[in-house]
């Protein structure tokens, strides 16, 4: 078992030693009181727009990144997902950072493309974590999915030189490594008190006694006694090498008769006085000191010893019951108490380090953070709750600065095609019927905004907002907001407005359409498009308009064309009118949390007046006149409108018609030929 124990010691203090030196390391070097592990400050410079990290090195979730930056220029920091960062930077040269070697060393790559001037970082909300205005610093809880890490120039800019230090916190991993390190210890003190453990030897308590040594060269002889002349009880031969107070078989037997006497004397030497030495103790067991004092019988005849009790004849009657001393049972060594020590022993040291280990291992079984588990493509809401509220508030403000100066350049910053051409023709009717500019719009906006952000996973990225209208309570306004791409701005794309009393489809819970979401409508929405167009087109009397539950709006626009028709045919110049409405453009689909679809389409109408024979024609007064006034046109006339449609197509579960929920016309041209 020693052998078996200094093993086990060694182990441990091996094992202790590299904890010990792990931890210390560990606490004191490379983690700190702030539980982060940080980099040193590594300088990245780019003659492109900015310094990426590519998706894979981030690629665990659960601690807390730092990333501070540092430079001649005002730099910008931010993290972002993946599918917002590869698309913001598309075509732009940069560098990114695709192999991380602890503890400091990056692998980079040099991506070419364009170096023009990006949309400043800071203007773009899709950022999960950006540095402060005048800050170069962010930190950021990292999350599950495609991030990346972005250093550029605040300005958007090229040529990038930063100094940049990467710094990881985890929760708990300084008090982790405390632990390592007193476990270490705890360890390496164990071993080494097994390694140098030794086992007292009990002193013998017992009296020692001396032992005579006879100081003689002569060897004591066993004389035997002749055969009827001693007695019958006494010993066949007498031994008294270590006792001179008793009989020597040297000297005469004094106890002979006369006659026995009478035979020649042999002279013996006298025996010599013995010479007492001290005897040595003897580092034997209790046991075996009984054992070594027991009476050894040789033979069956042997004579009885000088130390013994005088033996009784064999004949004798027993007078008293005689108890034998029995010596120790012998036991196998694995049932020896010893044994049974060392092994209760080991068993003790064992289970105090499986203790030891099971403590570390479910203390730090959280330290490890878990990898990414995200194997779907990266997808995303469009925009947060507080990032929509935003953009329709700052909508409010630049377009009320817009329509007071009928300023198409900044509508064009936050409106997009079809709401922004029909915003810009209404600006050139408004400055041809006013040009005064007494009758232009007054302020409004849009109030209590109820936001429908579906999922997507690429740009283009649209949101829908359904809110009321400060300057006109009967109508609530229904939008969709798309940004182009990462780098674009938030643009008002379509925009209805429906009477209050309208039943609008709920925006929460709104998501893009896919095969099965479309597979369970009525009808399709492109074909519905075409379907609005014939119905229009044809009047109230078409066989489309079966198909359709029409708005207010559309069946007084219905009734206002067919006046109009009326009184242009009665026109002596005027030799027949037509009005055609053509699909413009994809229509934009969202799945409602109920199934259904409400779906924003654009339709082109042209009014057209055919002119008799030998006739002039030309616009005199009304908004036509803003595109063309006093030109004198032989063939023709026409009027060309924008209408921005918003509808909602039922599931194939219900029997409804399709329900138009608003229609918005606007003149957006004139002329003739």
């Amino acid at each position: 078992m020693r052998f078996a124990r200094i093993t086990l010691g060694l182990l441990l203090t091996l094992a202790g030693l590299v904890a010990t030196v792990a931890g210390a390391v560990a606490a004191f070097w490379l983690v700190g009181p702030d539980n982060t592990i940080s980099t040193p400050s590594r300088e990245f410079a780019s003659s492109g727009l900015a310094v990426v990290t590519a998706p894979t090195l981030l690629d665990r979730h659960g601690p807390t990144l730092h990333v501070n930056a540092s430079g001649d220029k005002p730099l910008f920091v931010g993290i972002g997902q993946d599918l917002d960062v590869r698309d913001y930077l598309a075509g732009s040269a940069h560098t990114r950072l695709t192999r991380f070697d602890p503890p400091g060393t990056f692998g980079t790559q040099d991506l070419r493309g364009r170096s023009g001037k990006l949309t400043p970082p800071g203007q773009l909300d899709w950022w999960v974590a950006q540095s402060a205005s005048g800050s170069q610093s962010v930190s950021w809880p990292m999350q599950d999915g495609r991030y990346e890490v972005v250093v550029m120039n605040a300005d958007g800019t090229p040529a990038v030189g930063a100094q940049v230090s990467f710094g990881v916190q985890v929760h708990r991993l300084f008090g982790i490594c405390l632990l390592v390190l007193g476990a270490g210890v705890l360890v390496l003190a164990l071993g080494l008190a097994l390694m140098f453990r030794r086992r007292k030897v009990a002193a013998d308590t017992e009296t020692t006694t001396e032992i005579p040594v006879l100081v003689s060269s002569r060897i004591p002889v066993l004389v035997p006694v002749a055969a009827g002349t001693s007695d019958d009880n006494a010993p066949a031969y007498r031994v008294s090498p270590f006792a001179p107070e008793r009989v020597s078989p040297f000297a005469p037997n004094q106890s002979k008769p006369a006659a026995v006497q009478s035979k020649p004397a042999v002279v013996k030497p006298a025996p010599m006085k013995p010479t007492p030495v001290p005897a040595a103790p003897m580092f034997m067991s209790a046991a075996a000191v009984a054992r070594a004092k027991s009476p050894a019988l040789i033979g069956a005849g042997a004579s009885q010893r000088y130390d013994e009790p005088a033996r009784p004849a064999p004949d004798a009657p027993a007078a008293v019951e005689r108890t034998e001393t029995v010596g120790p049972e012998t036991v196998p060594l694995a049932a020896s108490p010893e044994f049974e020590k060392s092994d209760e022993a080991v068993r003790r040291t064992a289970a105090l380090l499986a203790s030891g280990a099971l403590l570390l291992t479910t203390t730090s079984c959280g330290l490890m953070p878990p990898k990414n588990s995200l194997a779907a493509p990266d997808s995303r809401p469009a925009v947060t709750l507080a990032d929509a509220q935003a953009v329709v508030q700052r909508y409010n403000q630049l377009n009320n600065q817009a329509n007071q100066t009928r300023d198409a350049k900044l509508s064009a910053t936050i409106e997009g095609n079809p709401t922004l051409a029909q915003t810009q023709a209404g600006f050139v009717i408004g400055r041809k019927l006013d040009a005064a500019g007494k009758d232009v719009s007054k302020p409004f906006s849009y109030t209590d905004p109820e936001i429908g952000a579906p999922q997507f996973a690429s740009y283009p990225m649209r949101f829908v907002v359904s809110s009321g209208v400060s300057n006109a309570p009967g109508n609530r306004q229904l939008g969709v907001w798309q940004r182009e791409n990462a780098g674009s701005p938030w643009l008002l794309t379509h925009s209805v407005y429906p009477p209050k009393g309208a039943e609008l489809p709920s925006v929460d819970g709104m998501r893009t359409p896919d095969k099965s979401a479309l597979s369970k409508l009525q009808t399709q929405p492109a074909t519905v498009a075409k379907d609005l167009a014939a119905y229009l087109t044809g009047g109230p009397n078409a066989p489309q308009s079966k198909l359709f539950t029409p708005s207010p709006a559309l069946s007084s626009m219905l009734k206002l064309r067919a006046t109009t028709k009326a009184n242009d045919t009665a026109e002596p110049y005027i030799a027949s009118v037509t009005d055609a409405f053509l699909p413009s453009g994809d229509p934009l689909t969202f799945i409602t949390s109920s199934g259904d679809a409400l779906v924003f389409l654009t339709l082109t109408e042209q009014y057209l007046q055919r002119v008799e024979p030998g006739s002039n024609a030309y616009w005199t007064s009304g908004e036509a006149t803003a595109f063309s006034s006093m030109v004198k046109y032989t063939q023709s006339l026409h009027q060309d409108y924008l209408h921005q449609v918003a509808l909602v197509i039922p599931t194939k579960s219900t029997d409804e018609a399709v329900r138009v929920l608003s229609i918005d016309p606007q003149l957006i041209g004139a002329g003739g030929d």
